[in-house]
Formats: C-alpha cells, structure tokens, sequence
C-alpha cells in the first residue's frame, strides 16, 4: 500500500534538474503523497500573533482555542513566545478561532486568571494555498483586567509534541550549519512534502554567530529544493570580518508569495529588534523571486529601504516552462510551481513594479548547456537563460555577469564569490 506519509526517493528530486521532474511522479504512490501535501496545504492556514508588552524574564504564551456547541473550551494549540513577542499557529483555515496570550507571572506554567493577558475572538486563520490575501501579526497588549475566560485553565506541557498546532518561527537563533534541521534531504522534504516540512520545522532566519552591530548582515536564500548546505561553499569562503551571514529556511514547495511573507516578516522583525540600518539579500534560483517580493514589501511595510544590496543568482525571472507543463498535466502539482507559470499572478506582480530607490541589483546567470528534456537551448541544466535574462530585470539591474557554469556548481565557484563580496560593499 502507499504510505502518503513516506520519504519519497531522492531520484524524484534530482537537485539539478527539480523543475523538469514530474514525469517521475506518474506512479500512483507518488501522486497519492503529493495529493495527501497539497491538500494538507489548502485546508490550512496561519494565524500569528504579537505580544507588546510581554516583560522581559518573565514567561509568556499565547494559545489558540475553540468553543464547542456546548460551551467547552477546547485548546488546540500552545506555545512560549520568544523574547520578539511573536507566536505562530498552523490550523484549518475554514474555522475560526480565538486567540490569545498570557504572562505566566508566577511560574506555574497555568494560566489560572488574574495573570496578565490579551485575547481576540472569531480569527479566521490566513489560508496558505492562496496569494491575494495579506495579514500581518494580530496585536495583543497583556492587562490583568483583560485576560483570557474567565475562570479557564490552560496548561502548559513539557512535552512539545503535545503543544498542539503551533508552527515554530525562528528568528535570529544561532545555529550551525551542521544542525540536521537543514540537510539536504530536508531541502528536498521542502519541495515534495511543505506541510510536513512546516510542521516539523517551521520557517526562521538563522545566524552562524552571535549578531554585530558593526558588521552587514546578509540573508542568504536557497531556491525550490534547496537548503542552507547549498551555500556553505560560499559561506566557509566568505570575508566575515566585513559581513554577517544569516540564512532563511523554508519550504520551497510552498507558495512563492507565503514564502516572501515569512521572510519579510522575519525581517521586519529583525531590524525592529536589532535596529540595523543596513541588510543585504543573496538569492539563488527560486530564491530571487521570493528575495525580490520579500524587499518589495518590506519597504512598503517599514516606510523606509533598508535593504540596499540584492544578489541574485540564476534565477528564473522568466519563470519556467517545466513548472507551467507539471501543474497543467498535474492535478495536485507542487504549489510553488503557480506561482513558477511563468505566466503567474505572482511574477507578473514583482516584475511589474521596480525594486525600492536605493536597491542595487546585481544579477549573476549561469548557461553551460543546449538542449536537453523539456528544456530551452540554451540553460544552466535547470533554468533557461532566457529566463534568467528577463529584458525589464536586466534593464532594473546594476550588473550582469555570465558564468559557464551549471546550476548548482555556480555557488561553489570562487569567481561567484568575488563578484558577490564585491556587490555586497556598502559604503
């Protein structure tokens, strides 16, 4: 029988061509896993709330609860807000829920009234399959005279398994490259299995180091089945005297624009927490186009640009034919692949519309082959140059460079490294 559940092989997601690849899923197992993903991801959505006021040393949670027809309180999710004040929960988006937080003044690990707290009621979560809906961070501001019902008790268990649906958002948590979070195997969970890769992982942005103030932060942000060992090559070479690595994990199976959303939020957060004036973005493959959405938005957020450095490294500006030819020939295709169309809602968005004043675009393209399945003459192995050469970015762009390189094997070269060091050089 087929297990939906189940790891599927790695040769379904041969890393340098994973965009030409759905023909290998005309198996039913295969199709049945990817049927049991992509509706997983439609019938759920994300609610995130923002605790104000939470005081520092002191223990705080928000929970997520129903009400059933009889009146009971039913939590369904629980989880500590870190000391950014932001929780997450993952929960059906044709529900409603309500929503709150408390500070666990005397550190039982119970709510059991009196305690500091916020709520808000009727929240329908954001769903995840779509991209014309928007929502940021539900506000909440903890008083002792406006807490959660009265009278109710909400536990909090040290097992996390049994926290419920929170979906874990990692911001600025220091880690090593080595950590088995971010393997390649678990790249690949991201493209062929995202609900899983949430719930399992969340989304975050990572430091390799403790954070300095006098160094320019960069994210770095892999593409569809990539992970942070895609960069590691350039990372372990990278002049850190001058610049600070962070990178994003997601799920690149995900919607491009859910995608960006994460990563501006983490951002905003970031730069609220930290007060950086200067942040620097380097994209590899789908990455640029969740980069690209993500700087959008977060001038738009912020008011201001923070962000004026964006590397990008063989993407498909154009989007990609293979993408378009899975998600007609599929009926549950991976559901970045829309947003790949390369006549999508989402390209036609972020291309539309120039980077923020101030955003100097260097634009890095690999072409090494000609021909090849479902592929344009001239490519990388995955990405046609065409696409990486879209007219209107390359006009938008501050540089180009060419590198006969595949797909993969241009983040390893040294040449893509200087040209790299030499784009992310602030004055």
């Amino acid at each position: 029988m087929c297990d939906p559940g189940r790891r599927l092989p790695v040769r379904f997601a041969a890393r340098t061509a994973v965009l030409g690849c759905w023909a290998a899923l005309a198996s039913s197992c295969a199709l049945l896993h990817l049927k049991h993903e992509v509706t997983s991801i439609a019938a759920h959505g994300v609610v995130m709330v923002h605790v104000e006021n939470a005081a520092a040393g002191v223990p705080t949670y928000a929970v997520a609860w129903v009400v059933d027809d009889a009146g009971s309180i039913e939590p369904i999710g629980l989880q500590p807000v870190g000391d950014d004040g932001v929780a997450m929960f993952l929960l059906r988006h044709d529900k409603r829920y309500n929503v709150g937080a408390w500070s666990d003044t005397n550190g039982d690990k119970v709510y059991d009234g009196g305690e500091p707290a916020a709520s808000v009621r009727d929240v329908q979560p954001l769903p995840l399959d779509t991209t014309s809906e928007r929502a940021g961070p539900l506000p909440l501001r903890l008083d002792a005279s406006n807490g959660l019902p009265a009278g109710q008790r909400f536990v909090v268990t040290d097992n996390e398994s049994e926290l419920g649906d929170a979906l874990a958002i990692h911001v600025g948590e220091v880690v090593s490259l080595d950590d088995p979070r971010f393997t390649v195997e678990n790249g690949e969970m991201g493209m062929w299995r995202p609900f899983e890769f949430l719930q399992r992982f969340g989304v975050g942005i990572y430091f390799l180091g403790p954070y300095d103030p006098q160094k320019l932060p960069v994210i770095f942000v892999y593409g569809i089945s990539g992970s942070p060992q895609d960069w590691r090559v350039m990372l372990e070479s990278l002049d850190t005297t001058k610049v600070q690595p962070w990178f994003f994990h997601y799920p690149g199976g995900m919607r491009i624009e859910r995608s960006a959303g994460a990563l501006v939020t983490g951002m905003l957060m970031l730069e609220q927490k930290l007060g950086f004036a200067r942040l620097a973005v380097v994209a590899h493959s789908m990455g640029g186009l969740v980069s690209r959405g993500a700087i959008q938005r977060a001038a738009e957020q912020a008011g201001s640009n923070f962000i004026p450095r964006f590397v990008s490294i063989s993407t498909p500006w154009g989007g990609h034919e293979s993408a378009a030819d899975g998600v007609r020939r599929l009926n549950y295709p991976v559901p970045s692949w829309r947003d790949m169309d390369p006549q999508s809602d989402y390209l036609r968005s972020i291309l539309s519309r120039p980077l923020p004043a101030g955003t100097q675009h260097d634009l890095i393209f690999s072409f090494k082959t000609t021909g090849g399945f479902g592929m344009p003459n001239d490519n990388d192995g995955t990405v046609g140059v065409a696409s990486e050469l879209v007219t209107s970015v390359q006009e938008q762009a501050h540089s180009v460079f060419g590198l006969p390189l595949g797909h993969a094997e241009i983040l390893t070269s040294p040449v893509t490294l200087r040209h790299v060091e030499a784009a992310l050089r602030v004055p």
